[in-house]
């Protein structure tokens, strides 16, 4: 039993459509390995389709055309210093060392946070999977052609199936995140409440070590529904545009909350008691329930219930600045999601 339990998808990864991605990845090779193996030029360079596709397909995007445009480019750049100091210093370790060094170093230039994984590995492609031309002499021009052309197919496919699955696959997929983000919020918030009611302050530097991976999710969400908007099948103006705008103030929201809670324990670090006072835990009390209320909201709309009634916040509940801007990010997300189908 533990062993099964072991091998099954946890809650986190069934929310983010785990399931439909694995299937989208296994129909992705199987056409992918079908159409290499039918073309004998592909067949010549099975490593680029595959490859490509895969850095192609996308767990939430509709078509990839970013994340596949992105790869040409940086194969593009690693072919072109690759096979330019191979023609004029052939092929030898040195050589490679040099070619794929040169290859980083055009890569660092142009984005210095992080280098393309790509170019990199189209340079050291160029090095080792060497192709030959009609006299049967090492070709750096149809080693670059059979990459290219590879590559290339290995993208179309993926934008082709991801595609499918946005339209048939992925229904409120978007929205699963931010549900999962406001159900972590309030297991975070959770923890707080019972850290004050309990009156055991000591508790807060490691409630404080829990929020960070939820800003890295929430800054990780709005990411993705920012690419989302950009994707060339989502029409300015179309229904769909106008829930991407909702998804992110409320992503916007939802960070401000966590760092609301943060910022709580921090003080709390810093000898401020009053948190612990009856009025100021009834308040949190409600505000905690806002939240909760928020996630029903949020599900009602994934299993295409219509959400007409707004969570209410009770005022004056507290003079506390905390509660006050919390209870007004709810009654904002709230408002984004009445009338939201």
């Amino acid at each position: 039993m533990k062993l099964l339990s072991m091998l099954v998808l946890d809650k986190e990864a069934r929310l983010f459509d785990a399931k439909e991605f694995l299937l989208k990845t296994f129909l992705a090779v199987l056409v992918g390995s079908f159409v290499g193996n039918k073309v004998a030029y592909l067949s010549k360079d099975m490593i680029s389709l595959l490859f490509g596709m895969m850095l192609t397909i996308e767990p939430v995007n509709m078509t990839g055309i970013r994340s596949g445009l992105k790869q040409l480019e940086a194969t593009v750049i690693g072919a072109l210093i690759t096979g330019g100091l191979l023609a004029l210093l052939g092929y030898s370790p040195w050589t490679a060392a040099l070619t794929v060094s040169a290859t980083l170093y055009v890569s660092l230039l142009i984005d210095w946070r992080q280098f393309s994984v790509v170019a990199v590995f189209t340079s050291i492609y160029m090095n080792v999977l060497v192709q030959v031309n009609d006299q049967g002499k090492p070709s750096e021009l149809e080693t670059f052609k059979v990459r290219i052309a590879a590559l290339t197919v290995g993208v179309l496919i993926a934008m082709i199936i991801n595609w499918v699955f946005s339209v048939f696959g992925y229904r409120h997929m978007l929205e699963k995140r931010v549900l999962h983000l406001l159900r972590t919020l309030e297991n975070r918030m959770s923890s707080v409440y019972e850290m004050l009611d309990l009156q055991k302050l000591d508790k807060a530097p490691d409630i404080m070590a829990s929020f960070p991976e939820l800003f890295n999710n929430v800054d990780w969400i709005r990411s993705t529904v920012l690419d989302f908007r950009k994707d060339p099948l989502v029409r300015r103006g179309s229904v769909k545009m106008v829930k991407l705008e909702k998804i992110l103030k409320m992503t916007a929201f939802t960070r401000e909350m966590t760092h609301i809670q943060y910022d709580l324990c921090y003080r709390v670090t810093k000898g401020e008691a009053h948190f612990c006072d009856t009025d100021f835990l009834t308040s949190f009390e409600r505000t905690l329930n806002g939240v909760r209320l928020l996630g029903e909201q949020l599900e009602n709309i994934i299993h295409n219930r219509e959400v007409r009634s707004e969570v209410v916040m009770p005022e004056h509940l507290s003079d506390e600045l905390s509660m006050r801007q919390m209870n007004a990010c709810i009654t904002h997300m709230s408002d984004l999601l009445k009338h939201y189908l």
